[in-house]
Formats: structure tokens, C-alpha cells, sequence
């Protein structure tokens, strides 16, 4: 049959039609899926645990800087407001920073059951890292499977050894007979509300280093673990820490602390400290922590060194407190 002499531009209308179709749809689809995600949104999303790195077992160890996703955050934050001089000694060292920090003070001594301590800042707590290495130790002290001078022990907590952490972890046995280890000792020092992780969703890491260990929990178990003697072999070695870790507290004379860092998901490390500084005739029980602004960990450590120079003053506006 013969081609009238309309039949081609019929074809011609008939496909403009189509495409115009298509392009209207692609439209439509384009608006609605950049409406279920909000702008600026990451494009993996954040998990509300981090890890530490090196080793089998990883605790922690440190990361490449240039990271940028955001953070979640953990832990738990007290009910009592701060004192003035915490809330702007924290916002002062965020400012200088730009680093997301959270603080918690507790004179030592004190009745460290009846509340929980104030933090100060929006970082609330997270996984331990490898400040889980301090219940640890001291689970081992009362097992009677290690001495505060054994060379395992030291390791764990002068240089943050790894190694030396996981046997003293396997010498409590399995994960699980370790975590109901580590929880004895948390209550053993008036901290009632943690529980150390008996399983990690990243099994290349450590299980207790995930524990979820809010700021406040840590500053009671802190402000207890500072006046007992049991604890003195540990302590001793809190204040060995070797100058490569002797950041944060680290850079107050006389203070005895820990240290613990890791990698969220995202990339982003979480730099924390918990330990006992002193001013004047006074002993105070600190926790502390930092997400720097580009998830580096040497910007996190120095976030905290920024935030440890204004503990002091924070201090003098707090009760005294002493052993005794």
C-alpha cells in the first residue's frame, strides 16, 4: 500500500509525543527520590558504634585524617546541668577546634552511687575502645590470673598493647565468661548501668572494646576506682602512660588516665580519655571525648590537649575531693 503524503510527519508527531513523555517521567521520578533523602545526607548511613584498628583483635590504633561523614552519637547524658565553667570551658575548646566534644567531672571520694555525674557538651559517650582495658586488668588482679607487675599488664595499659589486652581478655575465657567478668567490675566500682558487649556486629574487632560506655558511668566508675587499694597496682601504671599517649590528660602534671580511640564505620575516629587529675589538695575523677571536625584522630587528640587546659578551673569550681 502506498505512503500517503501525511504519513511521515504522523511518525515524526507521534515520536516527539513519546520522548516528551519520557522526559516528564524522568522528571517526576528525579523530584520524588531527591525528596527521600535530605540534602547533604551521607551517602552510607552511620552507625552507632565504632571500632578500633590493628591486629586480629582491634582495639585501637591510629587512623588517616580527611575524613568527613557525620558521627552518631552514643551514651548517655546525665540529668544534672553542668557548672558554668564546664559548659564554657567545653564550648571554648569546640569553638578553637571544631571538634564535637563531651566532658564529665566527679570529685573522687565522693557518694558516687546516690547520682550520676554531669556532662557537659553534646558527645555523651560510645564504645570504650580501649579504655575497656582498665576493668580488664582489674579483673584479672581479683581472678588472680595476673599481677599489677606482670609485663602483660603493663603492656595493656602503658602502651595500649593490643596483645597484651587480648590475653588478658582469653585468660577470663570466652566472650561471653569476659564480658560477666568486666560487668563485676564496673559494679565493683558503683558503675551499675553498663554492660560490657558480648558480641560485635564487626567480628575482625574487638567484642569489649565495642562496649557502650557513657561519659557519666565512666566518671562514677572513675571517682570509685581512685580510692581503693585493690585498684593501686593499676593506677600505678595510669601513671606510665608512655609520651606518645600522653595527650589530653596526659599533659596535666600528675594525672593518671587511660586512653581509647577508633574508627566509626564512617571512617571517623573517636578520641576519648578517662582518668584522675589533681589540683591542689583536690582529686577529680574525668572522662572526656572528641570527633574532630575532619575525623582525624591527631585533630581529636589535640581537641582534647585544648579541652585538658581548662580542666583545672573547671575543677576549682567543683567540690573537693579526697580519698580518705
Amino acid at each position: 500500500m502506498p505512503t500517503t503524503p501525511s504519513g511521515a510527519p504522523a511518525r515524526r508527531r507521534t515520536l516527539l509525543i513519546v520522548v516528551a513523555v519520557a522526559l516528564v517521567l524522568a522528571l517526576v521520578i528525579g523530584a520524588r527520590l531527591s525528596r527521600s533523602e535530605p540534602r547533604g545526607a551521607p551517602a552510607a548511613s552511620t552507625a552507632a558504634s565504632f571500632v578500633s584498628a590493628t591486629g586480629a583483635t582491634r582495639w585501637s590504633t591510629p587512623p588517616p585524617s580527611g575524613l568527613t561523614a557525620t558521627p552518631a552519637l552514643s551514651g548517655s547524658a546525665s540529668p544534672l546541668v553542668p557548672p558554668a565553667a564546664a559548659t564554657a570551658a567545653v564550648a571554648a575548646a569546640e569553638k578553637a577546634t571544631g571538634a564535637r566534644m563531651g566532658l564529665s567531672m566527679a570529685p573522687v571520694g565522693g557518694p558516687a552511687t546516690a547520682t550520676v555525674p554531669w556532662t557537659a557538651g553534646i558527645m555523651t559517650g560510645g564504645p570504650a575502645w580501649s579504655t575497656i582495658k582498665l576493668p580488664i586488668v582489674l579483673a584479672n588482679l581479683h581472678a588472680g590470673t595476673a599481677t599489677g607487675t606482670e609485663s602483660t599488664v603493663r603492656a595493656a595499659i602503658t602502651r595500649s598493647d593490643n596483645q597484651a589486652a587480648e590475653t588478658l581478655t582469653r585468660r577470663l575465657g570466652d566472650d561471653a565468661a569476659a564480658a560477666r567478668a568486666v560487668d563485676a567490675e564496673l559494679a565493683r566500682y558503683h558503675d551499675t548501668r553498663t554492660r560490657a558487649a558480648t558480641t560485635s556486629d564487626r567480628p575482625d574487632f574487638s567484642v569489649l572494646g565495642q562496649t557502650m560506655w557513657s561519659l557519666p558511668d565512666q566518671t562514677v566508675f572513675m571517682a570509685s576506682m581512685a580510692c581503693t587499694a585493690d585498684a593501686a597496682p593499676l593506677r600505678t601504671l595510669m601513671g606510665q602512660v608512655t609520651s606518645d599517649q600522653s595527650w589530653g590528660l596526659g599533659t596535666l602534671h600528675g594525672s593518671l588516665f587511660k586512653g581509647g580511640w577508633g574508627p566509626g564505620i564512617d571512617g571517623r575516629y573517636l578520641v576519648r580519655q578517662t582518668g584522675v587529675i589533681t589540683v591542689g589538695k583536690s582529686q577529680y575523677a574525668v572522662s572526656m571525648e572528641a570527633v574532630a571536625s575532619d575525623g582525624s584522630f591527631s585533630a581529636g587528640t589535640a581537641a582534647l590537649d585544648r579541652l585538658a587546659a581548662s580542666l583545672p578551673g573547671v575543677a576549682r569550681k567543683m567540690p573537693a575531693g579526697t580519698c580518705g
